[in-house]
Parts: structure tokens; C-alpha cells; sequence
């Protein structure tokens, strides 16, 4: 029974979902075809009509054979004729009373255009011919032409009542305001299109001669003088546009003032499209900046106009402290920059003039909202700038994204100051992390420059956010700074890189774009290693959670890039380069300070055994470098933290690390390397105390003894675990002897 009300209920969610698709399809053609099949409907009766009046005239024209008959048909058809007209007369002076009644308020411009609309003053006049032309049928001479005057009448009377519908369906159209900026938009759109035509025909009778290209020369980028020459002669061919924008802002700003933001949405969506419009009819025309020279040609007034509009709309906004009208400026703000992201320019070294003009005044509105205390804001201008610094990836060089990445990295300082503003500055942070992953995936050409100023607003935003005051239990610092340097999330830039490189490695060797995000990846790494020692010296000088981060940030992408060396597509110079990065990497590491909190500190962070982990990833990764620097590591660590009791043991589990990784080698040389270098340390200068030697060589040798029954909890314990325990048990028990610096009695018992 449970089984059968389980199908039934199955197989009645099926059908709900069939008949909701099958509502949505019908009202998909419905919308597509539904005024033809009206239109196909009225004609198909209007033909029937017409067929059916020699039937109709046999059926009852006899009835109008009598002069009585005729008569009070004529008066009939005339009185009703009559008060059509004035019913017409009346309707409209109605409809047309109330429209302006609504719109009185609008600009002028638009008021004159709209009441005047040529579609409701022509349904008055087709209605007022209608209802005379009924009239008219009241003159017929004879019977004859009853059937034929009443069939007229009754169409006419139909197409009256028709279009008082449209006449009113019209007006309540006009009454919209988004209507009314839709029809100012087409009719802006509409006239620079025929602009655009006139220019480009001018252009062909005003051209001498082509212009001589170069081979490589793509004749789009050109600049076409001929079209820039007839807009000069024409300096008035733009004001209609000047005009519809100061109509949009005016739109924004009284509509957000009565709370209609969705007419306020729709001004600025139109504001785009009319630039848009604008910026295709003046293609060719437009001209690049120049850093050596000044050009009074790149300044355009349409553009700076709806710039410096939506300015001022975002001051008045922010005045009132309208948040929603706030937002739909920051979004007209960008989209704006994608409008002018579009424009071509000519010659070689085509910098993005106009867009990077609206990215300033973007950036500029996001800066202004500080002192107005609303964080939500602040969030919703950063995302906006990184939505538009991922927008630019995809239509020009990477360094046009450098501006407004140094804003939000400055940005980022805004949560440091404000406690309430913390969610600034994980916006900053997350929005910095999508640049730069993106400008590795997606990034062209040499990325050097932004990639390095990208790191460098990390890092700063990074190291003050780190001078302030972390909480206990949910660090504020790792949650803050976590989507740059979180280690354990999907979304952070390490979960993301690892999954990158994971496709990276599996992309054959002749591959082209592969090996292109790997010379990013590659460029990226080159000198991070000294950023990163700062923020790690200053996360462990704070005492901040941050430094777990730090250090298996460090670890993590050292093995990302070894492993990157390793990829089929990657290409041979750079093998080396990447290896040596790693290397440099996790090397900041060895500038961990020696004193005894901070070494307490940091090994609560698991440093012994992450490197160790490190060590064995680039052992099998076959780069030696990094597998002995890994080991100096272990053997310094060691010996910082061997010089004080921390109870941590840090002396015991490096030699242990130690020992498991000489082993691992599986030559004699790799053991006698080790007793070497680990003598080397004990008679160094500062090294583990005597007393401290002789508790770790104890431990070290109990240890070995009990080796059998040691549970592996860490990496390195099961690492040790799977070697070979004879081989294990005698090197612990050589090194506890190094460290006593005398035979111990344990030493050469059978455990």
C-alpha cells in the first residue's frame, strides 16, 4: 500500500509538472503569435460576413422592400452614427485629459511628445471616421442595400468599441513611466541610427583617398576622419542625446524620491542603451589618450555628462541617505564601464580611455560612502568594481584592472578602522582573491605588472587588518583574510589553484593555453616568497590564529608548484623556475623567530609535521632541492625549538621526522648525511642545552623500545610506522645517543 500511494503521488507530481510546461509553452506562442492569430481571426470574419450577404438577402431583405421599413432603418443607422461621433468626441477628450494630467510633471521634451502620440490620435481619428461612416450608411437609396449598411454598421461599431480599448490600454501606457522611457529610448536609439547612416555615407563622398595600412593594420581600428569631420560640421547631431540623459537621471531621482525604485532601475537601463546606442553610431571616431601628448579629441561631452550625472545622482543619494537609489547608481556606474569597455580606438597600444574614466568615478562613489556608515553599501561598490575588473579581463590587457584593484585593496583598510565595517573588508578580500584567480586562468601577454600590484594590495591590507585585535574563539583574522589564504576552503584562492592545477595536469604537453596559465602561475610566484615572510613574521609577532593559515598557505601552494613543474604542458624553461619558487616559499619558514612563546606559539601550529609532509611531496615529486630544504628546515626547527621546554616536544618529533625521511631515501649515504648534519647542529652555537639533550634522548630511547605499541596519529608516527621497524628502532637509538653524547644503558639492550 506505502508503495502504491508513492507511485500515485509520482505519477500525479509528473502530471502537475507536464501541464505546468505545457501552460508556460502556450503562453510562450501566445506572446509570439497571438496578435496574428487576432488579426487572422477578424479577417477570416470579415470574408464570412461578406459571403453571407446574398443568404441574408434572401432570408429577410423582403423586410426592407417597405418604405416604413427603409425609413426606420435610415434613421436607425443615422442616430446611431450620430451618437458614435459624439461619443468618440467625448471618450477622447477624456482620455487625452487624464494623460496629461499625469504627465504635466515630466520635462517638457517628453510632455510634448507624448501628448501629442501619434498611435492614440490616430485611434481617435479612425474612430471618429468610423462612427461617420456609419452615419453614412443611413443614406442608402433602396432595400437592396439593407443587408450589406447593417453589416457595415455592426463591423464599424465593433472596430469603435476596439479602438476606444486601444485608445485606453494606450493611454495607461503613456501614464507609465517605464513606458515613457522606453518610447524616449527608442526614439533617441532611432535617431542616432539615422546619424549614423548620414555620417557613414558623408564619410564615402568626404574620402580622397584610402588610407594607406600597414599589412598587419586591421582596417576596423582605422580612424575615420571623414565621419569625425561631418559630427564636427554637425556639432548638433548629439544634443537629442544629452537631453534623453538629463530625462533618465530626472526619472531616477524623482521616482526613487516616492519610493518607486523600479522605475528608477529602468531610468538607468535606459541610460546604458542610450549610450550604447551612442557609442556604435560614433565607431571610428572615437580617440585614444595619450601619456606625451595632450589631445583635446578625447574628451567626448556625452560621456562626461552621464558620468558626471550619475556623480551627482550618488551625492544626492547618500544626502538623503537613499541606500536602494545609492545601488542602482553603483550599477549604472557599471555598466557604463561595459558600454565603453567596447570602444575601439586606433593604432597599436589601444588604452580603454573612457572606461577607465568611468572606473575612476566608480571607484570615487564607492570612497565617498565612508563617512555615511553603511557597510551593505560599501559591499555591494566593491563587488561592483570587481565585477568590472573581471569584465575588462575579457575585453582588453590585463592592466586595466590595476586602478581598481588598488581601490579595493585601499578599501580594505575601512574595516580596520571601523569595527562595524569588518564585512568590508572580507568583501575586499574575496573580490581581490576572484582578480587574481582570474587573472591567472584568464590573463594574456606578460602579467607581470598587475599581478605584482595585485600582491602588493594584498599584502598591505593584509598586514594592517593584522594590526588589530583578534578574537578568541572565532579568529576575525583567518575568517577576514580566509578567501586569499584559507587553506581548508573550496572557494579560496588554494582550493581553487589546487583544482586548477589538477585540470592543468591532466592537459597534454601540447597544449597552448595550458602552458599559458602556467607561465601565469609561474610569473605570480616569482618574489612571493617576500611578501609572505612579512605576514607570517607579523602573524606570529600578533599571536594571531592567522599563522596556521600562513604556514600551510606557504606549504600548500610549494607543493602546488612542484607539483606544476611536473604537468605535460609545462613548458621546459619554466620547470625549473617553478621548483625554485617552491623552494623559496616554504624557505620564509626558516625566519621564524627563537624565543620561547613564539616557538610555543608556532608549533601549536603543527610546523613539525607539516613540513615534514612537504618534505615527502617533494621527494616524490623528484625536486631534491626542496626535499632538502624541507630537511634543513626540520633540522633548524629542531634546534629552535630543542633550546626550550615547551611541551611540545619539538626536538623528538623533527628527529623522528628525520629519521623517517633518511629512510625513506633507502641508501647508506642518506643516513650517514644525517648523523652529519644533525652533529653539525648540536655543536653549533645555540643549540639544545644539555639537560634538554639528555630528557629527549630518554624519550627518544623509550620510544624505541615501545616502538610496536606508538598509535599513528600524526603523518609522521605512520610514516615510521610502515618503514621497517628494525631499521627505525636502531637509527632513533643512534641519534638518542648523539644527543646524551655518551652510550645511554638502553642503548644496546634488545627492546
Amino acid at each position: 500500500m506505502p508503495l502504491f500511494k508513492a507511485r500515485l503521488h509520482k505519477a500525479y507530481a509528473a502530471g502537475v509538472l507536464r501541464l505546468h510546461q505545457a501552460k508556460i509553452k502556450f503562453g510562450f506562442w501566445r506572446l509570439r503569435h497571438g496578435l496574428k492569430l487576432v488579426i487572422l481571426t477578424v479577417l477570416a470574419a470579415v470574408v464570412a460576413s461578406a459571403l453571407s450577404v446574398p443568404f441574408l438577402r434572401r432570408m429577410v431583405g423582403g423586410y426592407f422592400n417597405s418604405q416604413e421599413s427603409i425609413g426606420a432603418l435610415r434613421t436607425l443607422l443615422g442616430g446611431t452614427g450620430s451618437a458614435l461621433i459624439g461619443a468618440a468626441a467625448i471618450a477622447f477628450s477624456i482620455i487625452v485629459f487624464a494623460m496629461q494630467t499625469n504627465v504635466e510633471r515630466m520635462p517638457h521634451g517628453l510632455f510634448k511628445q507624448l501628448s501629442s502620440d501619434r498611435r492614440l490620435l490616430s485611434s481617435f481619428l479612425g474612430s471618429f471616421l468610423t462612427a461617420i461612416a456609419i452615419a453614412g450608411t443611413s443614406l442608402i437609396p433602396d432595400g437592396n442595400w439593407a443587408i450589406p449598411a447593417i453589416l457595415v454598421a455592426l463591423w464599424g461599431i465593433a472596430g469603435i468599441l476596439l479602438l476606444f480599448l486601444y485608445a485606453y490600454r494606450r493611454a495607461l501606457q503613456l501614464i507609465n513611466p517605464i513606458e515613457q522611457l522606453n518610447i524616449m529610448s527608442t526614439v533617441v536609439r532611432r535617431d542616432l541610427r539615422k546619424w549614423s547612416r548620414l555620417a557613414d555615407n558623408a564619410a564615402i563622398l568626404l574620402r580622397e583617398a584610402p588610407a594607406p595600412m600597414l599589412p598587419e593594420a586591421n582596417a576596423e581600428f582605422q580612424f575615420n576622419a571623414p565621419k569625425a569631420k561631418f559630427y564636427q560640421s554637425n556639432a548638433h547631431w548629439s544634443t537629442s542625446t544629452r537631453q534623453a540623459i538629463d530625462y533618465s537621471i530626472s526619472y531616477a531621482k524623482r521616482f526613487a524620491g516616492q519610493g518607486d525604485h523600479e522605475v528608477t532601475d529602468s531610468a538607468f537601463h535606459h541610460l546604458m542603451l542610450i549610450n550604447a546606442a551612442y557609442c556604435a553610431a560614433k565607431h571610428g571616431t572615437f580617440v585614444g589618450s595619450n601619456p606625451f601628448f595632450d589631445m583635446p579629441e578625447v574628451s567626448d561631452d556625452t560621456i562626461n555628462t552621464s558620468l558626471e550625472q550619475l556623480r551627482q545622482t550618488m551625492q544626492d543619494a547618500l544626502s538623503k541617505g537613499d541606500e536602494k537609489l545609492a545601488k542602482s547608481t553603483l550599477r549604472a556606474f557599471g555598466g557604463l564601464y561595459g558600454v565603453y569597455l567596447g570602444i575601439e580606438y586606433p593604432g597599436r597600444e589601444r588604452s580603454k580611455h573612457h572606461a577607465m574614466l568611468a572606473s575612476t568615478y566608480l571607484a570615487s562613489a564607492v570612497e565617498s560612502i565612508i563617512p555615511h556608515n553603511m557597510p551593505d553599501l560599501m559591499m555591494h561598490g566593491i563587488r561592483m568594481m570587481g565585477r568590472a575588473s573581471l569584465l575588462a579581463l575579457e575585453h582588453t590587457n590585463s592592466n586595466v584592472i590595476v586602478t581598481l584593484a588598488e581601490k579595493i585593496g585601499v578599501l580594505a583598510f575601512v574595516g580596520m578602522v571601523k569595527a562595524n565595517h569588518q564585512p568590508v573588508t572580507l568583501t575586499a578580500f574575496d573580490q581581490l582573491t576572484e582578480l587574481t584567480f582570474n587573472l591567472l586562468a584568464k590573463g594574456k601577454h606578460d602579467i607581470g605588472y598587475p599581478v605584482g600590484q595585485l600582491r602588493s594590495a594584498v599584502t598591505a591590507a593584509a598586514k594592517g587588518f593584522l594590526g588589530t585585535v583578534d578574537t578568541a574563539l572565532v579568529s576575525t583574522h583567518c575568517s577576514t583574510l580566509g578567501p586569499y589564504f584559507s587553506s581548508t576552503s573550496e572557494t579560496s584562492l588554494r582550493g581553487r589553484l589546487t583544482s586548477l592545477v589538477n585540470e592543468l595536469l591532466e592537459a597534454p604537453a601540447d597544449h597552448g593555453r595550458a602552458s599559458e596559465i602556467i607561465e601565469n602561475i609561474e610569473t605570480w610566484a616569482h618574489q612571493m616568497y617576500a611578501p609572505h615572510k612579512e605576514l607570517l613574521l607579523l602573524a606570529v609577532e600578533k599571536r594571531s590564529a592567522f599563522t596556521l593559515d600562513a604556514i600551510n598557505w606557504a606549504i600548500g601552494i610549494s607543493e602546488l608548484l612542484n607539483a606544476l613543474s611536473d604537468a605535460p604542458a609545462c613548458p621546459e624553461h619554466l620547470e625549473y623556475d617553478l621548483k625554485r619558487h617552491a623552494v623559496w616559499l616554504i624557505s620564509t619558514l626558516s625566519f621564524l623567530p627563537d624565543d620561547r612563546e613564539s616557538v610555543a606559539f608556532v608549533e601549536n601550529c603543527s610546523l613539525t609535521n607539516g613540513l615534514f609532509e612537504a618534505a615527502l611531496d617533494g621527494s616524490r615529486r623528484g625536486n631534491i632541492d626542496f626535499f632538502n630544504d624541507c630537511k634543513k628546515l626540520l633540522l633548524g626547527w629542531g634546534k629552535k625549538g630543542g633550546k626550550h621546554e615547551t611541551g611540545w616536544a619539538i626536538l623528538d618529533s623533527s628527529v623522528k621526522a628525520l629519521v623517517a625521511l633518511a629512510i625513506a631515501e633507502g641508501t647508506e649515504e642518506a643516513v650517514v648525511t644525517l648523523k652529519a648534519q644533525f652533529g653539525e647542529m648540536l655543536a653549533s652555537k645555540g643549540g639544545p642545552s644539555a639537560e634538554i639533550r639528555q630528557r629527549t634522548a630518554e624519550r627518544l630511547t623509550a620510544g624505541a623500545r615501545q616502538f610496536r605499541n606508538i598509535h599513528p596519529f600524526r603523518s609522521i608516527d605512520r610514516v615510521l610506522g610502515q618503514q621497517d621497524n628494525a631499521k627505525v628502532r636502531g637509527l632513533l637509538l643512534e641519534m638518542a645517543q648523539m644527543l646524551a653524547g655518551e652510550p645511554l644503558e638502553e642503548a644496546h639492550q634488545n627492546p
